[in-house]
């Protein structure tokens, strides 16, 4: 495991699986066989594939190549993740915020309002 705590392994793990997901979706929504996208990019059918199934992740560069040569383009976003740990676990926040709520039990008329008056 290279020193990776289990932790890190997931993420890499689940990088993995993503990358397969995208490239093996972005070749056949492209309706490319795994040889054509590899004659493409220059590179061999077997190789494909194995970024395909997870065995092997291609590096930046090459991911950005492929994805063009099956006609789309590559987008990178930045999204908060929930991280936990012993001092303040995974879900505590969620916990806390569903304790509060609850001392505060919602009051609701049978009929929903209509309208809100300002």
């Amino acid at each position: 495991m290279h020193g990776r705590t289990d932790i890190q392994q997931e993420q890499v793990d689940r990088y993995t699986r993503k990358v397969a997901e995208l490239l093996k979706y972005a070749r056949r929504k492209s309706g490319l066989s795994a040889r054509e996208l590899a004659r493409r990019v220059g590179s061999s059918h077997s190789t494909i594939l194995a970024y395909e199934s997870g065995k092997k992740v291609p590096v930046t560069t090459t991911l950005m190549r492929l994805i063009h040569a099956c006609g789309f383009s590559l987008d990178f976003e930045l999204a908060p993740r929930i991280r936990g740990d012993n001092e303040y676990p995974r879900g505590a926040e969620l916990e806390e915020v569903l304790g509060l709520a609850a001392m505060f039990p919602a009051r609701h008329g049978k009929q929903p309002d209509a309208k809100l008056k300002l």
